[in-house]
């Protein structure tokens, strides 16, 4: 038999349960994960329908989460993109 490599996959909501479990005081919600994963800051891959994400890029994120917010965010202000609230 061939060798067969272990690779943590998760959906997003999964993905989201193991946050939690690595931190259970996380301020991350699962709304703002959904929106971090759509913006293309973590890896994902699609079987079908199923958005699927690698559990060590998620690791990954959480590790590099800071900086690369912190430089999103300073982009965004440079660019003259803002947040606008929609009254409906």
């Amino acid at each position: 038999g061939g060798v067969i490599l272990a690779v943590r996959v998760r959906n997003i909501k999964q993905a989201y349960e193991y946050i939690k479990q690595q931190d259970s005081e996380t301020a991350l919600t699962e709304s703002a994960f959904r929106s971090v994963v759509k913006s293309g800051l973590i890896p994902t891959f699609s079987i079908g329908s199923r958005i699927l994400l690698k559990l060590d890029d998620v690791d990954k994120f959480l590790q590099d989460v800071t900086g690369v917010a912190v430089e999103k965010k300073k982009k965004q202000e440079q660019e003259g993109i803002r947040k606008q609230d929609v009254k409906g």
